[in-house]
């Protein structure tokens, strides 16, 4: 029980922080200002208006379908299920809770994603190289790459690899966990 009860633990960081406990970052001084405008325009490309609505469905749908699959194929929780009449409902309603929960964070935090994505792009990128970017990006294959890329977690081969490191890391929590008690009883 101490597993599923991990492994519903973590299904729950499949949501974002709640905002109240995130602030935005302040502005960095050490970013050039031309890098920076040119940031914004490349991020407006690559994350158009039209296709952020799907940006965020494809995000969320991939990393839910994951943590749905190594959620439902764990066996403890499947014994649980199997066991008590409605288990599966309450599970599949609270994954579902999640994930409307993570869509809703996202379109809320968009904008100061949109902002950072800009300031780390402004950081790393000469603004030549950002135009050059930005020139790909307009081109059909380019926009084709786009509005695929947020469909890539949702791919078979993506979500298996996705379980199985969720898998593994699941099956290290009961004793990360018993690990932290001591640590934390040692303290007295």
């Amino acid at each position: 029980m101490i597993r599923a009860a991990a492994l519903l633990l973590a299904a729950a960081t499949l949501a974002p922080l709640p905002a109240k406990a995130q602030t935005a970052p302040a502005p960095a001084a050490d970013i050039d200002p031309a890098r920076l405008a040119e940031a914004r325009k490349l991020i407006e490309i690559m994350m158009p208006a039209a296709l952020r609505e799907q940006m965020i469905d494809g995000i969320v749908s991939g990393v839910g379908q994951t943590m749905t699959q190594t959620l439902l194929n764990d066996p403890e929780l499947k014994k649980l299920m199997d066991e008590k009449p409605g288990a599966r409902d309450v599970v599949m309603r609270f994954l579902d809770r999640q994930q409307q929960y993570t869509r809703d964070e996202m379109r809320a935090n968009l904008p100061d994603m949109l902002e950072a994505m800009a300031r780390a792009y402004a950081r790393r990128f000469t603004v030549a190289q950002m135009r050059e970017m930005g020139a790909f990006f307009a081109t059909p294959t380019g926009q084709f790459y786009i509005t695929q890329s947020y469909t890539i977690l949702s791919d078979p081969d993506v979500t298996a690899w996705m379980q199985q490191l969720m898998r593994r890391s699941m099956d290290r929590m009961p004793g990360e966990a018993t690990a932290l008690r001591k640590e934390l009883e040692a303290l007295d």
